[in-house]
């Protein structure tokens, strides 16, 4: 669930480029939802709170990496639509490739 870009950061007088990291945020009303439809749901957390807690100590070692984690707003309902237009299953791989594109449409705002 991440997604990787180029951002300009200023770092003292000089400017250098920092590598931004989206990562998939989801709602705790739609946690139920994500469960029941993903192909791996076998791989995610089992409750919204453990998913949480993993999502934390996430970013805290992307920072650790000296990268920026950027969170990104996923509505299921809007996933489950881009698996079926795209005739993709719900899985790792395609929660990725549809996190980058939220990325890349809040990027042009």
């Amino acid at each position: 669930m991440r997604f990787g870009c180029e951002k300009i950061a200023l770092d003292g007088f000089h400017m250098k480029k920092k590598m931004v990291l989206g990562i998939g945020f989801y709602r705790s009303e739609q946690w139920p939802l994500l469960l029941k439809t993903a192909a791996d749901s076998h791989i995610l957390e089992k409750t919204y709170d453990e998913w949480m807690e993993v999502l934390d100590s996430s970013i805290e070692k992307i920072r650790a990496n000296g990268l920026e984690p950027e969170l990104v707003e996923v509505d299921v309902e809007e996933l489950l639509a881009f698996c079926k237009k795209e005739g993709l299953a719900n899985n790792a791989s395609t929660r990725s490739r549809f996190i980058a594109v939220l990325a890349s449409r809040k990027k042009k705002r």
